[in-house]
């Protein structure tokens, strides 16, 4: 199964490809290594080979010499020979100084007559992502075949930075970590293949071709860690995935290590990590979709794209058509994983910002019922005391005191005391409308706050809901007030005090006039 994705890419490649009538064919292709032994397959653990060919060329013109399957080549040199004298020699690679003819490709132009000549290739490099083979072809038509495949290259090179740098953004603000970790990853992955299709070179002249394996490797490390943040794999949750984690992080290291120490090694070191987090993804995948966690079913989606196309990329050490390179299968393969994961990031932040939402609403609900009197539906104590901590410069506090609360409690139960509550808040509040604001400060105790300009306005309202209540059965309604003006003290706590003072002695002045009353009734 695996084989046949990874032909169904290669033929859709060789398709996007134009292919143009042979004037040029290459035959008798045989390899060499330093030492003089014949090899039919140059090994990915690099050296210097040099291989050769019978070309015969069909029509005069030029031509264009170049490598298919790999990019990843650190120098060559093309020989060409008529059998007498070395009629034309180029060369290039990644970590040579000449220039390239063709954007993100090893190129070379020549100048050939009809003939038989004898090509020499010379190759030199740490290591080779797949099998350097030699093609000629004519000028127009290899123009014509790399176009498409170039095109795609820039593109999703483009589609990779634009990743990168949305979610280095959101990545570099605080508690944004499973983004921070991902851009990083996108970031290896992005030198990675700028580097080993010539990117680099061309654009910046940079020719330290170890640039084409060790951004994987840090990449590696940072998607073990963004897998861990994007499904809360830590210590106290999913402690089993978590020792996994620790333990695919230190392979990696030690997969590092082994590359510094030799570097031939260093691309084969990259492909285990490669497979390392691939297989710790799907098991943190695999073991959190069947607990039914979402994210981790959409992940589980995006990593197996991934395994399939990334594992038939590593795998692969040559390729069909001639105008793309196993480097190339490799961008198209990340690329799709990159925009699955984007989406899946994207998906995460909307989820987690509907829970902040949600949370921040049962939070204000939550704080509302705090302030809220239950029995009145007004703002009580609690609501006061913070309204007191912004008090206006000109801002008055009135305490009330019920009359005959205990009274009518007693006579008619506390049901009637609580419908005189009611119906007191209910008339005065809205008669006070923007003039002032009503509390409950507890029992038959409320208080009003206002605009000293308000006061008089708002004892007016306290009058007309005494008379109120009174056409509703309410007989004896009356209320002790204490007033106290905000130049009057410096802190809210002695300005509360003062009005209760006054409260309690308007209180203590209405119950003398009303038994000096009764007196002289009787």
């Amino acid at each position: 199964m695996p084989r046949f994705f990874l032909c169904a890419l290669i033929l859709l490649c060789a398709w996007l490809s134009p292919q143009a009538q042979a004037q040029a064919r290459l035959s008798g292709a045989t390899c060499m290594s330093s030492e003089g032994v014949i090899v039919g397959n140059i090994p990915l653990q690099g050296g210097r080979f040099v291989c050769q060919g019978v070309l015969t060329i069909s029509q005069a013109g030029q031509y264009v010499i170049d490598f298919k399957n790999t990019t990843t080549i650190a120098q060559f040199q093309h020989e060409i020979s008529d059998g007498h004298q070395t009629l034309q020699i180029v060369a290039g690679g990644l970590s040579s100084e000449p220039g390239d003819a063709f954007l993100l490709r090893h190129g070379r132009i020549v100048q050939l007559d009809a003939g038989t000549y004898r090509l020499i290739t010379w190759l030199q490099s740490p290591y080779y992502l797949a099998q350097p083979e030699v093609f000629v072809t004519d000028l127009a038509s290899y123009q014509q075949q790399t176009n498409t495949s170039t095109a795609t290259s820039l593109l999703l090179l483009g589609i990779l930075l634009g990743i990168f740098s949305y979610y280095m953004t959101i990545g570099m603000m605080p508690g944004h970590v499973t983004e921070r970790m991902y851009a990083l990853f996108i970031l290896g992955n992005l030198i990675f293949q700028s580097a080993v299709l010539g990117l680099f070179k061309q654009l910046f002249g940079w020719h330290w071709f170890y640039l084409t394996s060790l951004p994987i490797l840090f990449s590696n490390l940072a998607y073990i860690s963004f897998v861990c943040h994007l499904l809360r794999i830590n210590s106290l949750h999913h402690a089993n995935l978590y020792k996994a984690s620790i333990v695919a992080r230190l392979s990696v290291l030690a997969l590092m290590v082994v590359a510094m120490i030799s570097p031939h090694w260093m691309l084969e070191m990259a492909r285990l990590g490669v497979a390392i987090f691939l297989v710790f993804g799907l098991a943190c995948g695999v073991r959190l979709s069947l607990k039914g966690q979402r994210i981790a079913q959409l992940y589980l989606l995006a990593i197996s794209v991934f395994g399939i196309l990334g594992g038939l990329t590593i795998t692969a050490d040559r390729v069909t058509a001639n105008t793309w390179s196993v480097e190339q299968l490799g961008l198209i393969s990340v690329t799709i994983e990159a925009v699955l994961l984007s989406l899946l990031v994207a998906y995460q932040i909307t989820r987690l910002h509907q829970e902040k939402e949600h949370m921040l609403v049962e939070l204000e609900t939550t704080r509302s019922l705090a302030m809220t009197d239950r029995l009145t539906g007004i703002p009580n104590r609690h609501a006061l005391e913070n309204q007191m901590l912004h008090f206006p410069e000109h801002g008055c506090l009135m305490f009330l005191d019920i009359d005959n609360l205990k009274q009518v409690n007693d006579q008619y139960g506390h049901e009637a005391g609580d419908q005189l509550l009611k119906s007191f808040s209910r008339i005065l509040a809205n008669k006070l409308d923007t003039h002032g604001k009503l509390y409950r400060l507890g029992g038959d105790e409320f208080a009003i706050v206002c605009h000293e300009d308000d006061v008089e306005w708002c004892q007016h309202q306290l009058e007309y809901t005494h008379l109120q209540m009174q056409t509703q059965g309410i007989v004896g309604a009356g209320t002790s007030v204490g007033i106290v003006f905000a130049h009057e003290a410096k802190d809210s706590e002695t300005l509360m005090r003062i009005a209760d003072n006054r409260m309690y002695a308007d209180k203590r002045a209405r119950k003398n006039r009303k038994e000096m009353v009764q007196v002289f009734t009787h």
